[in-house]
């Protein structure tokens, strides 16, 4: 009967096995080797995206009024301070309508308390005085428009001396007789009895609204594109109400379809903007917050795209 082969102590075999761990890139509850797979195959894509609105905004009408014609229609993009609707600021006529009767009842009361002969007559000397004061300004216009041009002339070398000073003389007497009618006119008003401070503060409201205009456009304070006008030409909206709705393209998304059983890894460039950028994927569409500010939506985009199928 053969010998059995002596059997080597435990602890041999614990340095043989420790060895040999040791060999392999192995430490005890350490794994310091890596397990190398085939990377997945990546393609490139370039696709063509469109921006799109992501909020509706309503616009309303400052003042109401008549719609008196529309500037803009439903689906097309507008810039901010594009006008919408243009409005007859109907409030306007009605407060100059209650500030010209305002005037009309103070002045007929004022004519009444100063019904006298005296007041009358010196009414009457009063418009004279005006008249002619109004007659000797426009010539005196006339007359500096010509003084002007011989100015111009003598300083070209075309005018002889002795006309321009004689032109220059009767320039500055008609200047003086000017200066001089002024000065008794504003005498002859401080003398006559003045206009009520009321009356006075009333026709200066109706010089103020006279100025404005007569009719006011409703803008869009933001780009976008007008989704809807809920005013038609004649159309009286109340003060305040809602006139038109602008899909606003202040944070527009970039919108795209990518075809079924494609998985897109990442966005490596959109609109000029190196990625990676953040998207999202339901279904077919593929979406991604527009990288730059200057979209507007229905603008085109080109993606750079890595897929894998």
């Amino acid at each position: 009967m053969a010998p059995e082969p002596a059997k080597a102590p435990a602890s041999a075999l614990l340095a043989l096995l420790s060895a040999m761990v040791a060999g392999c890139g192995w430490e005890p509850g350490i794994w310091s080797g890596a397990i190398e797979l085939e990377p997945p195959k990546t393609n490139t894509a370039e696709l063509t995206a469109v921006a799109v609105a992501t909020l509706d905004a309503p616009v309303k009408a400052r003042r109401g009024g008549r719609v008196l014609a529309l500037r803009a229609r439903t689906g097309e993009v507008v810039s901010e301070g594009d006008a919408l609707i243009e409005f007859e600021d109907l409030a306007l006529e009605e407060s100059k309508a209650a500030v010209r009767r305002e005037i009309e009842e103070l002045r007929a009361a004022h004519a009444v308390a100063a019904a006298t002969p005296a007041a009358t007559e010196r009414s009457a000397s009063r418009d004279l005085r005006m008249a002619a004061l109004n007659q000797l300004e426009e010539t005196h216009r006339r007359a500096s428009e010509e003084f002007q041009r011989w100015t111009e002339l003598f300083e070209e070398g075309l005018a002889a001396r002795l006309d321009f000073e004689a032109k220059r003389q009767e320039f500055e007497a008609l200047s003086t007789r000017l200066r001089e009618a002024r000065a008794a006119t504003q005498e002859t008003e401080a003398e006559a009895p003045s206009e009520p401070a009321e009356l006075r503060r009333s026709q200066r409201l109706l010089e103020r609204l006279q100025e404005l205009p007569k009719t006011y456009l409703v803008k869009t304070a933001w780009d976008g594109t007008v989704k809807e006008l809920l005013v038609a030409v004649g159309d009286v909206p109340e003060r305040g109400a809602v006139v038109a709705t602008v899909a606003r393209a202040a944070l527009p998304m970039l919108v795209t379809e990518i075809s079924t059983g494609t998985t897109v890894v990442a966005i490596e460039e959109a609109c000029g903007v190196p990625g990676p950028l953040a998207f999202t994927r339901r279904d077919a569409t593929l979406k991604l917050a527009a990288p730059t500010p200057r979209l507007r939506p229905g603008d085109e985009c080109r993606l750079a795209v890595s897929t894998r199928e």
